[in-house]
């Protein structure tokens, strides 16, 4: 029953959102094109494989409409994995071999097929041997196929460029993927001096100095790169964090801060992320407002222009998979961070957090300690603790993105 409102809701929102041009309102351009998806989802109806010259196949891939779709091949053991935006198959596909080819064929081994998302469809070639693959999607005015090249892969000399990148694929699980990019957000900054300790300690420069460490140890990691909001003691409007994530094309948002709070025997780490509805707890609202409200006073942040409520809808739905992502992130560097110290609370927390509302970059916000405790305090001004947060934050995002590529290449037999 929830998944039919829930459904019902979102071609609601998204038959509104046509007729009032709201697009433009909350920057729906910067998702990606199949968030908002026209119509329904296309059929994969059929494949059959042909036989080609010189030890070259052909898979043809039967549907009923136009579909985007991405193809890589990956090693350890050889297969083609090719990815359907959109689609789905009513019935299970089978290899239909050509009768005169059927004992000549060398290359395809087997064929898996799964549902990914919920929306998109996932088929997985086992390959004999290392394969080259190339796609193209034609019409015969009847109905769309996608033809899938397959040819043997033939050893060549590689140059210093591609051994490096042969590196990359022995940790990203043997395909040579785009890097990881991970937006580094030092909060507060210049004016903003966040939080201040008893001793004086503000916030701003901790978080920075945590956050070159983290970058540093990003950037030592093959496959991942580091992005830093600020680079020095300059103030940062929230809006353009997150815009500036976007222009590097961040994969994740993580900001990084110095809690404070009237209680100086307050102690512990904690780690935040988006709430559609909402803080989930008082303090994590109060704690919101306290961090936001620095931001409204400068510029009276308007989250929302034109048609509120259409946007706010719009919004909503756009932040669905964003969230459930970024509370997989948030998890793990929340178990890295209580290696090295004390948690606030056990469970990842949720608040209203400007800098995390990014459409389409996970977030999550980490409060590394109590900048107001004088214990907690004196350990964050040690290079030695900022060392330690910086190294529990990086095996967080680590983990997450090992889990990730896990099941990214995992598939099961329907």
């Amino acid at each position: 029953m929830k998944e039919i409102t829930n459904h019902k809701r979102r071609g609601f929102v998204l038959g509104l959102g046509k007729v009032m041009g709201v697009a433009g309102v909350v920057g729906i351009s910067s998702i990606a094109p199949h968030t908002f998806a026209k119509g329904r989802s296309a059929n994969l109806k059929s494949v059959a494989v042909h036989k080609s010259t010189n030890g070259r196949e052909r898979l043809i891939f039967a549907l009923d409409k136009d579909v985007r779709h991405k193809i890589s091949t990956l090693t350890s053991p050889d297969r083609v994995v090719i990815d359907f935006i959109d689609t789905s198959a009513k019935t299970k596909l089978k290899l239909s071999r050509n009768t005169a080819n059927k004992n000549q064929l060398k290359l395809v081994k087997n064929l898996r097929q799964a549902t990914r998302n919920t929306k998109d469809f996932r088929v997985v070639l086992d390959m004999n041997e290392k394969t080259n693959a190339a796609s193209a999607l034609k019409s015969n005015g009847k109905g769309y196929f996608l033809e899938v090249a397959l040819s043997p892969h033939r050893a060549r000399k590689t140059s210093p460029q591609q051994d490096i990148k042969k590196a990359i694929s022995a940790v990203t699980g043997g395909v040579v993927r785009k890097p990881i990019t991970i937006a580094i957000d030092a909060g507060h900054g210049g004016r903003d001096p966040g939080a201040v300790g008893k001793r004086g300690t503000k916030e701003k420069h901790i978080a920075l100095q945590i956050a070159k460490r983290l970058k540093a140890k990003i950037d030592r990691q093959p496959g991942m790169k580091g992005v830093l909001t600020r680079e020095g003691d300059y103030y940062v409007s929230l809006r353009k964090r997150i815009a500036k994530a976007r222009k590097h094309r961040a994969d994740l948002f993580i900001s990084i801060h110095a809690d404070a709070n009237p209680n100086s025997k307050l102690t512990g780490s904690s780690v935040y992320i988006l709430s559609q509805k909402g803080a989930s707890s008082e303090a994590a609202k109060w704690l919101a407002n306290s961090e936001n409200s620095y931001e409204d006073r400068l510029a009276g942040a308007d989250l929302h222009r034109g048609n509120k409520v259409v946007s706010s809808l719009l919004l909503d739905l756009s932040l669905a998979d964003t969230i459930d992502k970024s509370h997989e992130i948030a998890k793990d560097v929340l178990k890295e961070l209580g290696t090295v110290n004390d948690l606030l609370r056990h469970q990842v927390e949720s608040a209203g957090f400007v800098v995390l509302k990014s459409p389409d970059i996970p977030s999550v916000l980490v409060e590394t300690a109590f900048i107001s405790n004088p214990r907690e305090e004196k350990r964050l001004k040690t290079s030695k603790h900022q060392e330690k947060l910086a190294t529990a934050i990086f095996k967080g995002v680590r983990r997450y993105q090992l889990a990730s590529l896990d099941r990214e290449d995992e598939i099961q037999y329907s």
